[in-house]
């Protein structure tokens, strides 16, 4: 595997951090965060908080490394990505950390080695630990096979994984492309990549941080069943009511036939776990349904 040089003193690195009501969670987050072996130089936090407990923590903490953006409401993770991609794009950086208040890198070296690679392709727009294909036909996930992962040292995919230390270039973070905001909730990070490659960037995640990713969660030889009983059914609502719209982006009719009846199986398969379950997971299909026929978007349901 070919050996990169990186280092801070040849570009502008920083990001954005996502938050919403964790003051704690995210002081360990960027605790972990600045502890790269190569860390951002600024980050902006972008608080979708109801309250003003993180402003406060945070200019307690009074570090100049840190800038406070508050929303004034639950923008959801796609309204504030697109605030924090906007001015990240404006402070002129090279590279840009897209992070969530709960996640930070697994590795205390993933950005060193993501950025490492940044130059493995001219065009590269975004750089991940994890990444997926997606089939735009059928609107579905599809798994990189673990035996590509061990025969090469990164491969281009279609979209970066959420909290998988995703880095966009600030060229595409210039240019304009960022999640639709309307979306809210569900499939931002989808949402952003296909349009990334549509404006002919590419994306590349690193097979060695891609394969023990899936070491520390065993999954070397996971097979995705085809239904899994969910615990948190209003995010079901809001995968499929936003994978709708993001078909219309792609102009693909393909893609809303098959969700329509992927989706509508789905609302019957769901009784098997009995009635109280299946009537609320036919509640949610239906509900998305209803909401991407009628063009509601943004905040419908509660998270919680």
């Amino acid at each position: 595997m070919a050996i990169f040089s990186c280092s801070t003193a040849e570009m502008n690195f920083g990001g954005f951090i996502i938050t919403y009501q964790r003051p704690q969670v995210l002081l360990s987050t960027l605790e972990a965060v600045f502890s790269q072996s190569l860390p951002p130089q600024h980050l902006w936090i972008i608080d979708n908080s109801e309250d003003r407990e993180t402003e406060q923590v945070l200019k307690e903490k009074n570090d100049s490394r840190l800038t406070y953006v508050r929303m004034g409401k639950n923008a959801g993770p796609a309204g504030a990505a697109a605030k924090g991609l906007e001015l990240c794009g404006k402070a002129g950086l090279d590279w840009i950390y897209w992070g969530d208040d709960n996640d930070p890198p697994f590795r205390e070296d993933c950005f060193e080695r993501l950025l490492a690679i940044r130059d493995v392709n001219p065009f590269c727009g975004i750089l991940g630990a994890v990444g997926q294909y997606f089939d735009r036909r059928k609107g579905k996930i599809l798994r990189v096979q673990t035996r590509l992962l061990e025969k090469k040292p990164w491969i281009e995919v279609d979209y970066v994984a959420g909290n998988m230390s995703m880095l966009v270039s600030g060229d595409v973070a210039r240019s304009g492309i960022a999640p639709d905001p309307k979306l809210f909730f569900g499939f931002e990070e989808l949402d952003f990549c296909l349009e990334v490659k549509r404006k002919g960037y590419s994306i590349v995640v690193d097979c060695g941080l891609f394969l023990e990713a899936r070491t520390r969660h065993g999954r070397l030889g996971f097979e995705r069943p085809l239904y899994q009983k969910k615990t948190h059914l209003v995010r079901e609502y809001y995968s499929l009511r936003n994978l709708l719209y993001i078909s219309n982006s792609v102009s693909l009719p393909f893609m809303r036939r098959n969700l329509y009846q992927k989706w509508s199986l789905k609302a019957i398969y769901g009784f098997r776990y009995g009635l109280r379950y299946g009537w609320k997971n036919m509640k949610m299909i239906s509900l998305a349904f209803w909401h991407y026929w009628r063009g509601k978007m943004g905040k419908t349901l509660d998270l919680k």
